[in-house]
C-alpha cells in the first residue's frame, strides 16, 4: 500500500511537469501544430485517465491482496494459538489423569508393588505400606524377600518359577512381615512383566490382607467343632460347660454365661466362664429393676442384641448401672430356643473396653445357640427315655417276678385244683344231678383256661427274661422249624405254604421261630372253608441309622417302597418279611388293637386261643429293633393268594415285620433295645 501511494504521487508530479511544457509549446507552435498538439493532448489525456484508472485498480488490488494476507495471518495465528491451547488442555488432562491414577493406585483397597528382575521393589502403594507399617523410602530398593516371612520364602520361590512359565499366578496365600515383626497373612495375584521379545523383566502384584478372612475361617471351623462337642454329650451340665468354655476361646471375650428362664419368667445364671479379675455373675443375686415381661417376649421372637458400647446404646440409666456393676462394656445376647419355647439366653461380655462385634461373630453365636437348643432337646429326650426305660425296667422286673410266682406259686395250687376237679368228675359224674355235672364242667374249664393264660403270660414274660444274644440267623432254618412245629395243624387244614428264598438276618433264632410260628399259626386258625394258602416273602430295605420309632402301617409301607435296595444294589440294612394268607381278614377298626396283650376279636368257641400270640410277636420284633403291622381285607368271597412278595391278596391279611440284616449298623441299635 505504501508503494502504491508513492506511485500515485510520482504520476501527479509528472502531470504537473507536462502541463508546464504544454503551456510553453502552445505559445510557440503554429495553429496546425496546435491542432496536432491538441489531438496529442487529447490522446495524452485519455492515456492519463487510463493510467490513473490503472493505478486506482492497482491500488485496490494491492489493498485487497493485503487484506487477504492480513486475514491469512490472523487465521494462521488463531490456528497456532488453538493448537497451543489444545495441547495445553491435553497436557492438563493427561497430568490430571496421571494424578488421578496415582491417587487410585495409592488409595486402592489392596496393596500394589512392582519388582525388577533381581526382585528389588521399584514401586509400592500407600495401602501396602500401611499394611506393613513402612515408609516408602524404607522399602524402595529392598528385595521383596525381606518382607516375606521365612516359612513363606521357599513356596514363593517356587511360585516365581511358575510365574515365569505361565505369565501369571492367582490367589496364592503366604505371610508377610510388618516392620514391627508381626505376621500379616496375605492373598496375592502376580503378573509378569516382559519385553517385546518375551524376556522376563520383573513382576507386578496385588496383595490383600486376609487376616479377617482367616479369622472368619477359623471361627467357622471352631463353630463346627463346638457344635460337634455340644452334640456329643447328652448331659445338660456337660453341654453348658462345653458351650461357655469354647465360646470364650472362639470370640476371645472376658465372660460367657448362660441364663435360664424359670416358668414364672424370672431366671438364673446356670453356667459361666469368666476371666480372672472380673466379677462372677453365677451365684450372684440378680435383681434388675429395669427388667419386665416385655424383654422376655422380645427374646421369644428371636431378637438378638448386639451392643458395642452400653453407654451409647440408649439404655435406661438403671440398666447401664446394672451392667456396669459387672464391668460390662459391650455385649451380645442371643436367645436359646428349646423346640417352640424360649429356654434361656446365651450372653457374652467384653469388659476391657467397648467392642464392635463382627457380623460373623454374631452369626457364630446364633449358630451355636441353635446347636445348644438341639442338644438340650436331645438331652431332654434322653432324660425322658431314661425315665421310660427305668419305668419299663421296673415293669419288666415286676413282670418277671410275677412270672416266677406264676410258674411256681400259682401253678402248683392250680394243678391241684384241676386234679381234684377231674377226680370229682370221674367219681361223681352221673351220680349227682345234672346241675352238679354242669358245675363241675364249668370249674374244670375255668381252671384249664386259667392255666393256659398263665402259660401264655409266662411266654410273654420270657421274651425278655429268656432272651439269647443276637447272631447271624438263617431264616430258611427258622421257617422250617416253625413249619415242623405246626405240622399237625397244617396236615389237618390241608394248607398250602410257600416261601421265597429267605435271607440271613441278625437276631435271636428261637424268638424269630416263635414269630413265624405264631403268624403262620394264626393264618391256619383264622381260615375260610377252603384250604389255607400262605406265602412268606421278603425284600431288602434301607432304614436310617437313627433308632426307629413306631410308624403307621400306611406310612411305613410308602417308606419301604422308596427305600427298597433291589434297584440300587446297595447292601440292605434290614429285611421286610410279609406273611400273606387268604383267611377271613380283619376289620379295619381292629388293626391297631390286635397286637395288644389279651385282645381277642372272636369268641373262644369259634377260634380258641389266649389273644397273646400277636403281642408276643410285637415284643420280639421290637426287641430286634423292627416294626410289625398288618394290612387286611375282610373275607367276602373265595380267592387265590397272589404270588407277589408283598402284594396283598384281594381277601385275607398280610403281616409285615422288619428285622436287621447282618453286618448293618442298624444292628447296633437292635442290641440296645429297652426290653433288654
Amino acid at each position: 500500500m505504501i508503494i502504491a501511494d508513492r506511485s500515485i504521487q510520482q504520476i501527479a508530479a509528472n502531470n504537473r511537469a507536462l502541463d508546464r511544457i504544454h503551456d510553453v509549446v502552445m505559445k510557440i507552435d503554429s495553429p496546425s501544430e496546435r491542432i496536432r498538439d491538441r489531438a496529442k493532448l487529447a490522446e495524452y489525456d485519455q492515456l492519463q485517465v487510463d493510467s490513473i484508472q490503472s493505478l486506482e485498480d492497482t491500488k485496490n488490488a494491492i489493498i485487497f491482496s493485503g487484506l487477504l494476507d492480513f486475514l491469512f495471518l490472523v487465521f494462521l495465528y488463531g490456528l497456532i494459538n488453538w493448537d497451543l491451547t489444545k495441547k495445553q488442555q491435553v497436557e492438563s488432562t493427561l497430568l490430571s489423569s496421571v494424578a488421578e491414577f496415582e491417587e487410585l493406585y495409592h488409595s486402592a483397597p489392596c496393596g500394589y508393588h512392582s519388582v525388577d528382575l533381581a526382585g528389588k521393589i521399584i514401586k509400592i502403594n500407600r495401602t501396602e505400606l500401611q499394611m506393613l507399617g513402612y515408609l516408602e523410602a524404607e522399602v524402595i530398593g529392598k528385595n521383596i524377600t525381606d518382607l516375606i516371612a521365612p516359612e513363606s520364602i521357599k513356596p514363593m520361590q517356587q511360585n516365581c518359577l511358575a510365574l515365569k512359565a505361565l505369565g501369571s499366578i492367582h490367589d496364592i496365600e503366604f505371610q508377610m512381615v510388618r516392620k514391627d515383626g508381626r505376621i500379616v497373612p496375605v492373598n496375592a495375584t502376580v503378573v509378569s512383566v516382559n519385553d517385546a521379545n518375551g524376556n522376563y523383566l520383573g513382576s507386578r502384584a496385588t496383595v490383600i490382607d486376609i487376616s479377617d478372612r482367616l479369622k472368619s475361617r477359623k471361627q467357622a471351623k471352631l463353630s463346627r467343632e463346638i457344635a460337634q462337642k455340644i452334640r456329643q454329650s447328652l448331659q445338660l451340665d456337660e453341654i453348658l460347660q462345653t458351650a461357655v468354655a469354647e465360646i470364650q476361646k472362639l470370640l476371645e471375650v472376658d465372660r460367657v454365661l448362660i441364663f435360664r428362664f424359670e416358668r414364672d419368667g424370672s431366671g438364673k445364671v446356670v453356667q459361666e466362664k469368666v476371666l480372672a479379675g472380673y466379677p462372677v455373675v453365677m451365684g450372684s443375686k440378680i435383681i434388675d429393676p429395669c427388667f419386665d415381661l416385655s424383654y422376655h417376649d422380645r427374646y421369644s421372637q428371636g431378637r438378638i442384641y448386639n451392643i458395642a458400647d452400653i453407654t451409647q446404646a440408649g439404655f435406661a440409666p438403671c440398666y447401664v448401672e446394672f451392667l456396669q456393676h459387672f464391668d460390662v462394656k459391650a455385649s451380645v445376647i442371643v436367645p436359646i430356643q428349646l423346640q417352640d419355647r424360649l429356654w434361656g439366653l446365651l450372653i457374652v461380655h467384653h469388659c476391657q473396653s467397648p467392642r464392635i462385634w463382627q457380623l460373623q461373630e454374631v452369626a457364630a453365636m446364633s449358630q451355636i445357640s441353635t446347636q445348644i437348643g438341639i442338644a438340650l432337646a436331645q438331652a431332654q429326650l434322653l432324660e425322658q427315655e431314661q425315665l421310660q426305660r427305668q419305668e419299663l425296667a421296673r415293669s419288666n422286673a415286676e413282670l418277671e417276678q410275677f412270672a416266677h410266682i406264676a410258674s411256681h406259686d400259682l401253678q402248683e395250687p392250680l394243678r391241684m385244683v384241676i386234679s381234684y376237679l377231674q377226680l370229682l368228675e370221674r367219681r361223681y359224674r352221673g351220680k349227682l344231678d345234672r346241675d352238679a355235672d354242669e358245675f363241675i364242667d364249668y370249674a374244670i374249664d375255668g381252671a384249664v383256661r386259667m392255666q393256659t393264660l398263665i402259660q401264655a403270660l409266662l411266654s410273654y414274660a420270657r421274651v425278655s427274661s429268656r432272651k439269647q444274644p443276637f447272631k447271624a440267623v438263617n431264616c430258611e432254618r427258622v421257617f422250617q422249624d416253625a413249619i415242623s412245629n405246626l405240622y399237625v395243624a397244617i396236615r389237618e387244614s390241608g394248607a398250602i405254604i410257600s416261601h421265597d428264598p429267605l435271607p440271613v438276618v441278625w437276631g435271636d433264632a428261637t424268638q424269630l421261630t416263635q414269630v413265624f410260628q405264631n403268624l403262620i399259626g394264626n393264618a391256619l386258625k383264622f381260615r375260610q372253608a377252603a384250604a389255607p394258602k400262605i406265602h412268606v416273602s421278603v425284600q431288602p430295605i434301607s432304614i436310617s441309622n437313627d433308632p426307629p420309632h413306631p410308624t403307621p402301617a400306611t406310612q411305613l409301607t410308602i417308606d419301604l417302597n422308596l427305600a427298597s435296595t433291589t434297584e440300587t444294589n446297595e447292601p440292605p440294612t434290614a429285611w421286610c418279611f410279609a406273611i400273606a394268607d387268604n383267611g377271613i381278614g380283619i376289620e379295619p377298626q381292629y388293626l391297631d388293637r390286635i397286637f395288644a396283650i389279651f385282645q381277642r376279636l372272636h369268641t373262644r368257641v369259634n377260634y380258641p386261643g389266649t389273644g397273646i400270640g400277636l403281642a408276643i410277636c410285637k415284643k420280639i420284633v421290637e426287641r430286634h429293633g423292627g416294626t410289625i403291622w398288618v394290612e387286611s381285607t375282610p373275607i367276602e368271597s373265595d380267592s387265590m393268594l397272589s404270588p407277589s412278595p408283598v402284594a396283598q391278596s384281594p381277601d385275607g391279611s398280610v403281616f409285615y415285620f422288619t428285622i436287621p440284616a447282618t453286618g448293618s449298623t442298624f444292628t447296633q441299635y437292635a442290641n440296645k433295645q429297652p426290653h433288654d
